[in-house]
């Protein structure tokens, strides 16, 4: 595969990845002059039409979705026994590649990842589509720390009723939610739970169960309670640890109900204002054993005691507010954080002592997708310490769908794209179709691309040209039958009379034989009368070729009562040579160096 050429545009460079299903390559986009990522059906899945139409599935879904966290899908197609799909080139590592490397990660990185895998989610099921896969496997982070959910193989439309194939669940039994391991109907809180998995193995470095196969595991996803990652991670955060046992609920119902609900708490958390959620049945079910064991009858002396405890708790609480009133919080000089990535900017006005809250996201045809567009208050602007920076990211350009401009002219359909704010560019190609008619666009319907961006349009400059055949000594009938079957047009038909050939066939053509033609040009002929002359009989002449060797040529002359008709040119192929002649003449014969000559009648 590399160093070959897909549609004509895709150059396959390396492979670098080599998945369950396909392989995937670095490839170069020619036209745009762009790294891609071409991912390739394994062969022996080609011939399986239920895996391909999975597979080219794969591109559908993703393509209708354009989010800072999806990666973008460019193109899909189908040559030469090859399925692929054409994807944004994401620089940088899997996160289960940077979990095996620097498990578990820092509380904050973690969170932040998951926060913008669950806006990936959240864009995807506001589409209709769930992932079904959620896995850090499928999940790219690029150099500037941005997340890019990739691989929806076996996403779906949501009303879909199907989550099997040839009787086995898909999707990797490790992050399934207890519905995808019962081979239930899954929705949106099974990608959720997916997710609560994914976060816990981030900071933990560790899956919540393993089992000696995946039948093993998956049981347990149905049976056994989540395990405590603060047993795993000491330093966990109880607001994390309560986010994870919320999102990986074992009835779906008790979970995050959309995938912004837990976005919004992660990034409540990471802004320092998250709030106190009721206690899950995850947390319950830890907790409960162990009080039932402690649980024991206090004295009075113990609640009185208690009760004094709690009364000084409740006024040092009251005091430090106060003296936080009292005493003035410091004031910092507003950073600039326009231009910078989500991330970078956070980090930014954190260690100015200053919270960012992202309170929208805008197209932008020169800010690239998740970097800061505005902030309020501005730069240089003095404010006061905790004081929370309001932000609007960019989600990139802002990108238009294609129309189809098949089977439309060349000036209707470059006046359709124009319009639609894209440059076209036109070449031509022989085909079937009408000359001028667009027979292929790159990019096709559906797909989105930004104002300006070219659009490559070929029409049909008529059939390919070809070869004109001699026609001579062929009935009209049968000279009409050849034309017509080749697409040419029968123009005009002229008479004349004629000695050498017989009434009704083709004298001379125009084109002449050998001459290049396409199919819609005209075809003129002249056919015989035959002699012009009534009371001449006509002869028929044999000749035996037996004493000529098979394979020469065999040239012959005739000369009869119209006088010397023009030299024919045989093969001999072992046949008699059979011709005509007119009253009574002479033949000549002539092959190598010698010479025949017979009379007739």
């Amino acid at each position: 595969m590399i160093g070959k050429i897909l549609g004509n545009r895709y150059q396959i460079v390396e492979k670098i990845g080599d998945g369950g299903t396909a392989f995937v390559y670095l490839g170069r986009d020619n036209l745009l002059g762009r790294n891609v990522t071409v991912k390739v059906l394994r062969p022996e899945y080609v011939s399986d039409q239920d895996f391909v139409r999975r597979f080219r599935r794969e591109a559908q879904a993703a393509a209708s979705l354009s989010h800072a966290n999806i990666v973008s899908i460019y193109d899909v197609g189908y040559e030469e026994g090859i399925h692929y799909i054409v994807m944004e080139y994401i620089k940088g590592q899997s996160l289960k590649e940077l979990i095996e490397e620097q498990a578990p990660l820092p509380v904050r990185m973690a969170a932040d990842y998951a926060s913008q895998i669950a806006l990936a989610l959240q864009n995807a099921h506001r589409h209709g589509i769930i992932h079904r896969d959620v896995k850090p496997h499928n999940i790219l982070i690029s150099e500037d720390g941005r997340v890019k959910v990739t691989d929806f193989g076996i996403a779906q439309a949501a009303t879909s009723s199907t989550v099997t194939y040839d009787g086995a669940i898909l999707g990797s039994v490790h992050y399934f939610s207890p519905e995808q391991a019962r081979g239930g109907q899954t929705g949106e809180r099974s990608d959720i739970y997916s997710l609560g998995v994914v976060l816990y193995e981030m900071l933990t470095g560790s899956l919540p169960y393993d089992g000696d196969s995946p039948y093993s595991v998956a049981v347990k996803h149905i049976n056994e309670p989540f395990p405590n990652p603060q047993e795993l991670n000491g330093q966990l955060p109880s607001a994390i640890t309560r986010i994870i046992d919320k999102a990986v609920e074992k009835e779906p119902d008790k979970r995050y109900q959309t995938a912004r609900e837990m976005s919004d708490e992660l990034i409540a958390w990471l802004q320092g204002r998250e709030t106190e959620p009721a206690k899950s049945s995850v947390q319950a079910s830890r907790t409960v054993l162990p009080a039932n064991k402690n649980k024991k009858k206090r004295t009075p002396w113990q609640i009185a005691a208690i009760t004094a405890l709690g009364l000084l708790i409740v006024a040092i609480i009251i005091g430090l507010s106060l003296l936080r009133n009292v005493f003035a919080v410091p004031e910092v000089q507003v950073p600039d954080v326009v231009g910078e990535s989500y991330s970078r900017a956070t980090s930014i006005l954190n260690d100015t002592g200053l919270e960012a809250r992202v309170t929208d996201q805008m197209a932008s045809d020169t800010i690239p997708s998740g970097y800061v567009m505005r902030q309020t208050p501005s730069a240089g602007r003095t404010v006061k310490q905790t004081r929370e920076i309001e932000l609007v990211l960019s989600t990139g350009p802002d990108l238009v769908e294609i129309d189809n401009v098949i089977g439309k002219s060349e000036l209707e359909a470059t006046l359709i794209l124009e319009g639609k704010g894209f440059e076209v560019e036109v070449s031509s190609d022989f085909s079937d179709e009408v000359p001028g008619t667009v027979i292929r666009q790159d990019p096709g319907r559906g797909f989105k691309l930004v104002k300006g961006s070219t659009v490559m349009l070929t029409v049909s400059k008529g059939g390919r040209p070809f070869r004109m055949k001699d026609l001579k000594r062929l009935t009209l009938d049968d000279a009409r039958t050849w034309i017509e079957l080749f697409g040419l047009t029968l123009r005009f038909v002229e008479e004349e009379h004629s000695t050498v050939f017989d009434a009704g066939t083709v004298i001379r053509q125009t084109p002449e034989a050998g001459e290049m033609v396409q199919p819609g040009d005209s075809v003129e002929l002249v056919i015989s009368k035959g002699p012009n002359q009534a009371g001449l009989q006509r002869h028929t002449i044999t000749i035996n070729t037996s004493r000529i060797p098979l394979g020469e040529k065999v040239f012959v002359t005739i000369t009869d009562a119209y006088g010397v008709g023009g030299e024919e040119e045989y093969v001999n192929s072992g046949q008699a040579i059979v011709t005509y002649g007119w009253g009574s003449g002479e033949v000549t014969i002539r092959w190598q160096d010698q010479t025949e000559k017979k009379v007739f009648p």
